[in-house]
């Protein structure tokens, strides 16, 4: 068995021994469903040494399934301790129990024996250091205890409730694992859950382990950002297949993918997030969350294309649409008086607008906030000369303005730039290529190219 620091072995060759395949692997480039313990909730022993079982009941009884935090169904462990008579040391509730208590107690604290005090211990408080390696080698010992676990259950329906929970330990631990950087962690979760889903595709194993592998990914995208994009694109990679594997899974697939779509444009991985935005356009017509998808994808395909529906009222209580400005390239600002990259960039905005004003550039704000006094301030306080869509309905303010709703503009600052011709040359626009682009000809609209 494959555990931290021991020869990885793929899970597979005791899920799925008559069915070798090749596992869906990981792009790994750079790199409790239970109750808390019930014996000791401070400290953990050290290791080899546990505290006997003392049974709460002398009644056996069988354990009852529950709900975790993240919605699975699992065995909960309190159950055995207070309703079980004492399981068997070797038998798979025992290990469960010790999982839990691995799980449940600190990092910072052990137990040691006392010397001359037969069956008595002392708490010993590990430095930062310490803690750090009893983590380490409370989460290998946990692996391997989750994988007896599972094999010892694994051909017996009637025991499908301690799989499962062994298998939540094992995916669980090696998500810990490979957040921490441990070797081939990453690759041999991305096996468990390939075997797992050959085993049964349907199983609340199959579809918590290939969660587990998008949550896992999920957290390296988020923690390399535009530093490493990759990370990003495996991600919205795994986000699609889970799509794709658990069509059932309609509420979880959707939320994964929306949140691979926005974190791939932030990386600038725009044509990543338009297949995760559109793996939800196609598969998910009647969800919730097609009005967002809608506007999203909206934004996504204007580069290139006449924009035709911009137009509201003003601060002033007047009335702008993009046809006013036809002949002139536009800037268009999305923002916020409480933004402070927008105010960041408020010194390019005006310095555009000082250099190419008189070659007939545009500027046009679209503004999200909800309370007018703050607009107005804003707009005395920087001098802002250019015209900007607010609406006086409070309805339409913030994010639920029409506009941004229209388009799923949900961040600000974003800038789009809209040439002479009233088409899209850039969407989002960086405003350090603004001059670049300025420069540049006409471009014709894609959808009047024959």
């Amino acid at each position: 068995m494959a555990g931290c620091g021991q020869q990885p072995t793929s899970q597979s060759q005791f899920l799925d021994e008559a069915a070798p395949a090749e596992a869906a692997s990981v792009d790994d480039t750079p790199t409790g469903p239970l109750s808390t313990n019930e014996f000791d909730g401070r400290a953990i022993t050290t290791a080899g040494e546990l505290p006997s079982l003392t049974p709460k009941s002398k009644t056996a009884a069988t354990p009852a399934a529950t709900t975790n935090v993240e919605g699975q169904e699992a065995l909960d462990a309190s159950e055995l301790v207070e309703e079980a008579a004492e399981p068997e040391p070797g038998t798979p509730e025992y290990m469960l129990r010790q999982l839990a208590q691995m799980k449940s107690a600190p990092f910072n604290l052990v137990r040691q024996p006392i010397k001359g005090k037969p069956g008595e211990f002392e708490e010993i408080k590990l430095t930062p250091e310490q803690a750090k390696q009893e983590q380490l080698r409370r989460w290998t010992q946990m692996v391997d205890l989750s994988m007896q676990v599972i094999a010892a259950t694994k051909d017996k329906p009637q025991q499908e409730q301690l799989f499962n929970n062994g298998v939540y330990y094992l995916i669980e631990t090696r998500k810990q694992l490979a957040l921490r950087g441990e070797p081939d962690q990453s690759q041999l979760l991305s096996e468990d859950a390939e075997a797992l889903y050959r085993r049964d595709k349907t199983s609340f194993a199959a579809i918590e382990s290939s969660l587990k592998l998008v949550q896992l990914t999920q957290i390296q995208a988020e923690q390399a950002g535009a530093k490493d994009p990759r990370y990003t694109a495996t991600f919205a990679k795994q986000s699609r297949l889970f799509a794709e594997k658990f069509p059932q899974e309609t509420n979880r697939a959707a939320m994964n993918l929306l949140a691979a779509g926005r974190l791939c444009e932030q990386v600038g991985l725009i044509e990543d997030a338009k297949l995760c935005y559109t793996t939800v356009e196609l598969r998910y017509p009647d969800s919730p969350f097609q009005e967002t998808t809608a506007g999203v994808l909206r934004r996504l395909r204007l580069q290139g294309e006449k924009l035709t529906e911009f137009a509201g009222s003003t601060v002033e209580g007047g009335y702008i649409s993009i046809d006013q400005f036809q002949g002139h390239p536009v800037l268009i600002v999305f923002w916020a008086s409480n933004s402070q990259s927008f105010l960041n960039d408020l010194p390019l905005i005006q310095a555009a607008s000082t250099k190419y004003g008189p070659r007939g550039l545009m500027v046009v704000g679209v503004n999200l906030d909800k309370d007018q006094s703050a607009v107005d301030r804003f707009v005395d306080k920087h001098s802002l000369a250019w015209q900007n869509i607010f609406f006086s309905e409070t309805d339409s303010r913030g994010v639920r303005n029409p506009i941004a709703r229209y388009y799923g503009v949900t961040s600000v600052p974003t800038y789009w730039l809209v040439n002479s011709s009233g088409v899209v040359t850039a969407a989002p626009l960086d405003l350090k290529q603004l001059d670049a682009l300025l420069s540049r000809p006409p471009v014709k609209s894609v959808s009047n190219v024959r």
